[in-house]
């Protein structure tokens, strides 16, 4: 009895060395793993961050920290004895069911990483995106922020972005401003077009190329259309949208150009005045 009691003994102390020695091991690669995981994740955001935007880059340092920590708990489990074979088809049908259910989130994710490389727009820029125009408070990996001129924050997905058209007035630096007059039909047009003239080029934030067009586009019952087409600079746009069309109307009635009066002709018939 005491001699199978020793051999129990020693089988257990066997089997317990074998598996602390197991366990150590996993704690040892274990560390080991995180260290190098924190490591490559910084190593990868700095890298991104040379070319990508700074959110981009966090995004795809921590991926990699967790990638990493990924393959090194597999890695664990299978050297402490545990069946990973059985484990990593466990997470690879997690990993299927959570890619279903967000399947919207992952594709604004993509959408995402897309316009981080593609660039089509920065916080600060003027943009229209679909129905919603405004200037870019931030671009997330996820989704995008406008504050519109009345200050309103809309947030965007970023997938509903790339499935769009984007138009960014603030890319070129400049902008030209489409402003229209009307005048009576009997006016002197030359006049009226030498006095817009003057207004723009009294006005130093209207640029001298590409030169201000100042012409005629065409004739109604009672009046004429004529079309001012100066350019500027994208952070003087708007002062002069709402400062220009005042003055170039003093302007033109100053030249002498009357602003066109609807007017109605009436034709009585003889006959009927005299019933």
């Amino acid at each position: 009895m005491d001699a199978i009691s020793m051999e129990s003994l020693q089988g257990l102390i066997q089997v317990v060395s074998a598996w602390s020695l197991k366990v150590l091991g996993g704690i040892a690669i274990l560390a080991v793993g995180v260290l190098v995981a924190r490591v490559g994740g910084k190593a990868t955001e700095r890298a991104a961050g040379h070319s990508l935007d700074e959110s981009l880059a966090r995004f795809l340092g921590r991926l990699t920290y967790y990638g990493i920590i990924s393959v090194v708990l597999i890695s664990v489990f299978g050297i402490v004895g545990i069946e990973t074979a059985s484990l990593i088809t466990i997470l690879g049908a997690s990993s299927l069911a959570i890619g279903l259910a967000l399947q919207g989130s992952l594709s604004n994710l993509a959408s995402g990483v897309m316009m981080f490389i593609f660039r089509p727009y920065k916080p600060g820029d003027y943009v229209e995106i679909g129905d919603e125009v405004g200037f870019v408070a931030e671009m997330g990996v996820f989704s995008t922020e406008l504050d519109t001129l009345d200050n309103i924050r809309v947030v965007i997905p970023n997938a509903q972005v790339a499935e769009g058209s984007v138009r960014n007035w603030s890319t070129n630096g400049t902008r030209r401003l489409d402003l229209e007059i009307e005048i009576a039909v009997d006016s002197d047009i030359p006049r009226a077009r030498e006095a817009v003239d003057g207004v723009l080029r009294d006005e130093k934030r209207v640029l001298d190329s590409p030169a201000p067009l100042v012409a005629t586009s065409d004739f109604g019952d009672t009046s004429i259309r004529l079309v001012v087409r100066p350019w500027c600079r994208i952070e003087d746009y708007f002062d002069l949208r709402y400062e220009l069309p005042e003055r170039v109307k003093s302007a033109v009635e100053a030249s002498g150009a009357a602003l066109p009066t609807p007017q109605r002709q009436i034709v009585l018939n003889r006959a009927d005045v005299a019933a």
